[in-house]
């Protein structure tokens, strides 16, 4: 507990950070239970509808921690980064559940399997990077405007030594979506876009001779 409090402060928004992952799949799972379990489509829609206002939430409490002087820690930077992920891949998670739910539970058509190669690979490879994007943009301006709110709360002595943590959590988040720009879009354009083979089976006969004389066609197949 005590190298816990060293890390992330006394601060009660760590809890809340924990508590907005667990709302938000409860939520999530709970909103989709009730609408193909109970078939209760409205108090669904609203558990659902539900899920960004968590986001919304933790946004505000971090703001309000910020605003009331409490000394900006490791647990601000986690708030900020959490938001901007789960925003951009919030819709896509919830979309992602709703498909198998409606498979398991209501009879929809199974989810479609990721691909592994060919212009469906590319097309998800860059969607994905671009979600990636979207969470860096929005956790480094939520990084830069935690950095305008310590200079108007904290000694100008601190607020400078929090500023290099918080360029230094910024360069990070830009070197992760360059790196993921490499092994996402990049990799799938120079070494997935060709679409796979087909398995296909094709059937080639030829004739031989029966003990009647009469010629018996006999089918090979094999895999192309």
């Amino acid at each position: 507990m005590d190298s816990f409090t060293e890390l992330f402060g006394t601060s009660p928004l760590i809890w809340a950070i924990l508590g907005a992952e667990a709302a938000f799949w409860i939520l999530l799972f709970g909103g989709l239970a009730v609408r193909y379990l109970l078939r209760r489509r409205r108090l669904s829609a609203i558990m659902l509808i539900s899920v960004p206002v968590v986001d919304l939430v933790l946004l505000v409490l971090t703001a309000t921690d910020l605003a009331s002087g409490e000394e900006p820690n490791v647990t601000h930077l986690l708030a900020t980064i959490y938001l901007g992920f789960t925003v951009a891949f919030g819709h896509a998670l919830v979309t992602k559940a709703d498909v198998w739910f409606a498979h398991r539970f209501a009879g929809g058509p199974a989810p479609r399997p990721k691909p592994k190669s060919g212009p469906a690979y590319v097309r998800a490879a860059w969607s994905e990077w671009r979600r990636v994007v979207l969470a860096v943009a929005i956790a480094v301006a939520g990084l830069l405007a935690m950095q305008t709110m310590v200079g108007w709360t904290v000694p100008a002595s601190f607020a400078l030594a929090n500023e290099d943590v918080i360029w230094g959590m910024i360069i990070k988040l830009v070197a992760i979506s360059g790196i993921w720009f490499a092994a996402g879009p990049v990799y799938a354009v120079l070494f997935r876009s060709s679409a796979p083979a087909p398995d296909t089976t094709e059937r080639v006969s030829d004739s031989v001779p029966t003990s009647q004389g009469r010629p018996q066609r006999r089918s090979i197949s094999y895999l192309r």
